[in-house]
């Protein structure tokens, strides 16, 4: 981009309420959306800060990443609009929420998490541990060699065995 490209025109943001944007579904099972009058049967959804404070200051964009507005609180939009920005959001966010963990070991710098998701069993390996195990209040979030997401949603609420296994890793 050249500088001559930056107009204050181009720096503005729309900011879409339910006043000016409406969600609907696409029959492909996509998310539409009507933002000020204007049409867009596919839209993409990113949050800004999808762990710290994941209900605000959504992005709207088209398929071609152009942005078309930003959800600053999603609270703001009805029951029915939330719940379809929710579900487009579960999809690009898929967290599974850990239950329990079984067993962390390390090896070669790798280390192997066992842990328990419910009721099911799940193994995946984690590198470079100071970068991809966060605490954020009560949760912690861990990222996988894939960029898998898993998520404790209350640290303290764990079983005080698996909160041993986990501790030398937070920093």
């Amino acid at each position: 981009m050249h500088n001559n490209d930056i107009t204050p025109d181009s720096l503005n943001t729309l900011y879409v309420t339910p006043e000016n944007c409406r969600f609907y579904s696409v029959k492909a099972g996509f998310l539409g959306a009507e933002i000020g009058g204007e049409t867009h049967d596919r839209v993409i959804l990113k949050r800004a800060m999808p762990f710290k404070d994941p209900d605000h200051y959504i992005c709207i964009t088209d398929v071609e990443k152009n942005e078309l507005g930003i959800i600053r609180d999603l609270a703001e939009f009805p029951a029915d609009q939330q719940a379809l920005i929710g579900e487009e959001l579960g999809l690009r966010y898929f967290c599974p929420v850990i239950t329990d963990i079984l067993s962390i070991k390390e090896k070669m710098g790798h280390f192997y998490f066992d842990v328990k998701i419910g009721d099911v069993k799940k193994s995946f390996t984690v590198k470079d541990i100071s970068k991809n195990v966060r605490a954020h209040g009560s949760n912690v979030d861990i990222t996988d060699v894939d960029g898998n997401r898993f998520r404790i949603t209350d640290f303290s609420a764990i079983n005080a065995k698996s909160r041993r296994k986990l501790e030398p890793y937070l920093y």
